[in-house]
């Protein structure tokens, strides 16, 4: 499966995308909103994590952006998050009913919400 993962924290993304890549997905890593749209057209992923507190654009806005790209085969977005289960799943609520996964799970957990 190909995965991007979008944080703006490096650390995240590497020890994530490491996981990741050692259950046999691809990974790649964005520590910026910015460029995500253009990247999900160039190279559609399968699965597009997405980092809810971001500054500039946060996860949820980012992931109305991406429902609105015109392709053939949108990828699954999910929302992840360090805030409180209730407030990320509010959040996943009011972008549209995503899924969501709270970075406090362990990593086997959120290699099976994906």
């Amino acid at each position: 499966m190909k995965i991007l993962l979008v944080d703006d924290d490096p650390a995240v993304l590497d020890m994530m995308s490491r996981m990741l890549e050692h259950r046999g997905h691809v990974v790649h890593t964005c520590v910026t909103p910015f460029g995500v749209s253009a990247q999900i057209v160039r190279d559609p992923p399968d699965v597009v994590v997405l980092d809810v507190m971001m500054p500039g654009l946060g996860g949820s806005a980012l992931a109305s952006l991406i429902a609105k790209l015109e392709l053939e085969r949108p990828p699954k977005v999910l929302l992840w998050s360090a805030m409180d289960d209730g407030a990320l799943a509010e959040a996943a609520r009011e972008a549209g009913g995503l899924a969501w996964v709270s970075k406090a799970m362990r990593a086997s957990e959120i290699a099976a919400g994906m």
